[in-house]
């Protein structure tokens, strides 16, 4: 049994307003109403209610308990639906994994926490799924059984109605962090702080009933509760999407009338390309965006072609969502800031600009104690580890990281502006600024590139002196490269382009000033 290693000593009247004894997401499933749809696959409420007891059914023939931990690495299937649902059904506790993840990733989970089954495709992108789980879990020791999805019958009927098994303070997600730093952390989050969360976002885009369109990875906290968790609770369906591609999308959406999305920025440009070349709006009505740096002139664009209310987001894996835009936003608010704080979440600075946050939908620490104490006030705030700025208006705007910094000659230069003006270029798709070791300087900026058109150092420097950038801010070293590594999430990966970086540059590629 996992135990929260942090309770808050803020109780939260709307998180408190969820007094329903067990979670609630299953109750409000109709018979006849259609709730999943997965390619030809289509669940009305009495074929997904089959689906859950069936699959509890076969995770109790292997042994698996209240308070375990279930281990799933599935794609956007319908599956991965089921499986949630009965896994929090029965009292367990869900372990998302990404789908992409491979030896190394899965072998720092498992050495992390125990689980008492691994859920699995058979075979998925031409791996072998169930080879690669089980030989980790091998070299770790683990006897848990590796259950295999996508059969004939993978959740044979059985008759009975789904366990409703769970406290709403219950530990029901262990998700482990995507790593933009390299060291992943096991988050704790209870049913109670992931309703709330799901509830204000329904709230906020007066969701009932809606179809939710769902192309962000239900391994990643964006897709397992806003695709997983919320149409359930509102009574509406999610539309799922496994394999990314804009003009699938674009079709599943016009095919089945979506009416929303949450989903990061890769998403929202590729379907407003789409779009743009299309020349029509789309059905979507509303689209949160978040997850990686969302340019203004991105939200205002999609929100032109797609004919929808398009928002910035903002939340970590620990407090999914901490601000959102509302489609009743003044355009400032939603294009150029993050939004306002969701709920009756609250958000403050501390003395060296961090944004530090508490609310609902605030986890229940990590795993490790040692990564709770160091992320987690006394008074109850949640330490984000993001600058930010804070506005009259209650709207709260993301500068940068709070160690996104290079320090070139005893000077701070702050990344998230350069790549910001950067963005604004007509020939730049994607960038990301870093900064590399330099014996004279302490540390002198690199910018990766992902470009429409030949771009040379020279042409960026110019670029932006003509915005009036400080010179000492220019990228001193351009690399060009087809794509930047990227979580699940759609963070960027800066500790990977960091390494990158030093061995590209030793080797005499790129461009230098």
């Amino acid at each position: 049994m996992i135990s929260p290693t942090w309770v808050s000593p803020v109780r939260w009247d709307e998180a408190e307003a969820l007094v329903e004894p067990t979670p609630a997401e299953l109750g409000r499933i109709a018979p006849d109403r259609l709730h999943v749809v997965d390619g030809d696959v289509r669940l009305d409420g009495a074929a997904l209610l089959a689906a859950v007891a069936g699959a509890q059914h076969r995770l109790r023939a292997v042994g698996v308990g209240r308070g375990d931990v279930v281990g799933v690495q599935l794609p956007n299937w319908w599956e991965a639906v089921v499986v949630a649902h009965a896994v929090w059904g029965m009292g367990a506790v869900l372990c998302p994994v990404p789908v992409n993840y491979r030896g190394a990733e899965l072998d720092r989970i498992l050495a992390a926490t125990p689980v008492a089954a691994f859920v699995v495709p058979a075979r998925y992108r031409g791996v072998n799924h169930p080879a690669l789980v089980g030989d980790v879990l091998e070299r770790r020791g683990i006897s848990a059984p590796v259950v295999e999805v996508r059969g004939a019958s993978p959740f044979p009927g059985t008759g009975a109605a789904p366990e409703l098994d769970a406290a709403l303070d219950d530990v029901c997600v262990l998700m482990f962090t995507s790593g933009t730093t390299g060291t992943p952390k096991g988050v704790l989050h209870s049913h109670r702080t992931l309703l709330a969360d799901a509830w204000s976002i329904a709230r906020l885009f007066a969701l009932d009933g809606d179809l939710v369109y769902m192309p962000s990875p239900v391994g990643h906290v964006t897709g397992l509760v806003y695709g997983v968790m919320m149409p359930l609770l509102v009574g509406g369906a999610v539309l799922l999407q496994a394999e990314w591609e804009a003009a699938v999308g674009a079709d599943l959406i016009e095919e089945h009338g979506a009416t929303f999305c949450v989903g990061a920025t890769p998403f929202l440009r590729g379907l407003t390309d789409e779009y743009a070349r299309r020349g029509t709006a789309s059905a979507l009505t509303g689209f949160a965006c978040g997850g990686a740096d969302i340019p203004a002139a991105l939200v205002r664009r999609a929100t032109d072609v797609l004919g929808a209310a398009v928002t910035r987001a903002y939340g970590l894996t620990e407090m999914p969502t901490v601000t959102c835009g509302g489609p009743d936003d003044p355009e400032r608010v939603r294009f150029e800031t993050d939004g306002r704080l969701t709920g009756s979440s609250q958000a403050r600075l501390n003395d060296d600009g961090e944004l530090e946050v508490r609310g609902p939908e605030l986890c229940l620490g990590y795993l490790d104690p040692e990564h709770t104490r160091a992320s987690f006030t006394d008074d109850g705030w949640f330490r984000t580890g993001d600058l930010a700025r804070l506005g009259a208006d209650g709207s709260v705007t993301i500068t940068g990281r709070a160690k996104d910094i290079i320090v070139r000659g005893g000077e701070n230069i702050g990344v998230k502006e350069i790549e910001d003006y950067l963005l604004d270029h007509p020939a730049i798709r994607d960038v990301a600024v870093v900064g590399v070791p330099d014996d004279v300087l302490g540390e002198r900026a690199c910018a990766f590139l992902v470009t429409a058109a030949p771009l040379t150092l020279a042409e960026i420097a110019e670029f932006l002196l003509a915005r009036r950038i400080a010179k000492h801010k220019l990228p001193e070293y351009v690399l060009v490269v087809d794509g930047l590594p990227r979580t699940p999430s759609g963070k960027i990966q800066k500790f990977r382009l960091r390494e990158q970086a030093v061995a590209e540059l030793a080797a005499g590629r790129g461009e230098r000033r």
